[in-house]
């Protein structure tokens, strides 16, 4: 069983009575078992991976607090993050690598038997719970946060329900202590949570999916494409990706406050940026500030030599590349945002201006650079994104153009939501509207998911990190 988005809606009103109903004392346990539910609808056997991943840094965690010797404290860090990285190596790059070893052996042998891929399904959420049980144990190693000594609560730190398989990626002092706090119903947020799952359905279901459609059908025929449709589909995988992910999280935000959680904010009108360097700033915020906090800043950060300093940019935007996925795409993705943001520092492009000529103009350019990455991103290897920028110089044929009427209005749509919430997010931007007002958006939003969803179940695209 794989929950779609109806399903995980479903899902969250039995959960909420029971959490509601019970005592706070079995609170946790009834978000620990949902949590657990949510992520054995996937595959059962991974519940086994994720549980040996919660004891090993729970362990640590302790180990960590109890001893003071450096050597044993270095020791017990370094198996907490080993194993973690393993279990991701094995799951997701294992295959890859072997891939790799086999065309390396092949061009100094000529003559090798290829070693042949093993049959490895990739646990869902593995890249997120992974980075957020390393941060915990990276944490109470430096003395930031007290080991957590209660492992239900710990358990649900990892796999709480909402953010498991696509985030946040959340840190410990954020979210476990607000499940210590004595829950209350509180009407406001009910009315928040609502409004920012309504609003997350309709990024997902009515723009991302829909635009999914055309992107597809680029995709599926680059060569035969006209370069007009390749430009549209590249702009449309943009916004694609960003409503797909901006609405899983938005989501996951509405569904923890139903419980009184709050997560962090996760985007910021990230394709209203001025430079690539603002761009991450606002794109996927959690995992970019746990890159600055875990490898960017232990690297020297800008505080070395020129030399470490463009390691350090490069070395973070090459992971995040891998973090993504196994894949030479992925990899260059994130090498060619590394170039830009090291360019952008040097010739000062990321310094803020006032004149509005030259805002429009780096706007321009970033929108241009960031959705042209995205070619890289979406295409399953480098042949298909190469073929797929010599198209659009090439396939000038007015013949083969498709304008898609539709998914221009629901994406204008989107884009005029997405700026008018830039300073506060959609829920809190209601609130200062009148109840009519509020009820013709909902009618509105309603409206759309029921008559505009696209046909097909489509997963998140993230689930698939």
């Amino acid at each position: 069983m794989i929950f779609n988005s109806l399903e995980y809606i479903l899902f969250l009103p039995l959960v909420f009575v029971l959490f509601y109903w019970f005592r706070h004392k079995f609170r946790v346990f009834i978000l620990l078992a949902a949590s657990y539910y949510f992520y054995i609808s996937w595959n059962p056997v991974f519940i086994l991976l994720i549980i040996l991943s919660t004891l090993i840094d729970y362990g640590a965690g302790l180990l960590l607090e109890k001893t003071s010797s450096n050597s044993t404290r270095r020791l017990l860090l370094g198996i907490s993050i080993c194993a973690n990285l393993g279990f991701l190596f094995f799951f997701k790059y294992f295959n890859f690598a072997l891939e790799n070893v086999n065309e390396v052996m092949l061009a100094v042998k000529g003559s090798y038997q290829p070693i042949e891929a093993w049959d490895i399904i990739l646990p869902v959420g593995i890249s997120f719970y992974t980075f957020q049980t390393m941060s915990y144990t990276i944490d109470v190693y430096n003395g930031k946060i007290k080991a957590e000594k209660n492992l239900p609560y710990f358990a649900l730190y990892v796999c709480f329900f909402p953010q498991l398989v696509a985030g946040p990626i959340e840190r410990y002092n954020n979210l476990l202590p607000q499940f210590k706090e004595k829950a209350q119903l509180v009407i406001q947020n009910i009315s928040h949570g609502g409004r920012l799952i309504l609003y997350g359905l309709f990024m997902k279901m009515v723009i991302a999916d829909n635009l999914g459609v055309f992107v597809d059908s680029v995709y599926g025929d680059i060569a035969g494409a006209s370069s007009l449709n390749l430009l549209i589909g590249s702009v449309f995988y943009s916004f694609q990706i960003y409503c797909d992910f901006h609405g899983y999280t938005t989501i996951a935000i509405g569904s923890a406050k139903l419980f009184n959680v709050n997560l962090s904010e996760n985007f910021r009108t990230p394709y209203l940026s001025n430079s690539i360097t603002e761009f991450w700033r606002n794109w996927h915020i959690t995992l970019t500030t746990w890159f600055r906090d875990y490898i960017y800043y232990p690297l020297g950060g800008n505080r070395g030599t020129l030399l470490k300093w463009v390691l350090a940019i490069l070395t973070v935007f090459v992971v995040s590349g891998i973090w993504h996925g196994a894949k030479w795409t992925f990899i260059f993705w994130g090498f060619f945002h590394a170039l830009f943001v090291l360019f952008e520092k040097i010739v000062r492009w990321d310094k803020p201006s006032t004149n509005v000529f030259l805002k429009a103009i780096k706007w321009g350019v970033t929108f241009t650079l960031v959705t042209a990455l995205w070619v890289f991103f979406r295409s399953p290897d480098m042949d298909t994104a190469t073929l797929y920028f010599k198209s659009i110089a090439s396939n000038w044929d007015i013949e083969g153009i498709d304008l898609p009427v539709e998914p221009f209005i629901l994406l204008g749509l989107f884009v005029v939501s997405d700026i008018l919430t830039r300073k506060k997010n959609f829920s809190l931007s209601l609130d200062n509207i009148p109840f009519v007002g509020r009820g013709a958006i909902y009618f509105v939003l309603i409206f759309l998911l029921l008559s505009r969803s696209a046909t097909d179940i489509n997963p998140f695209i993230y689930f698939q990190f």
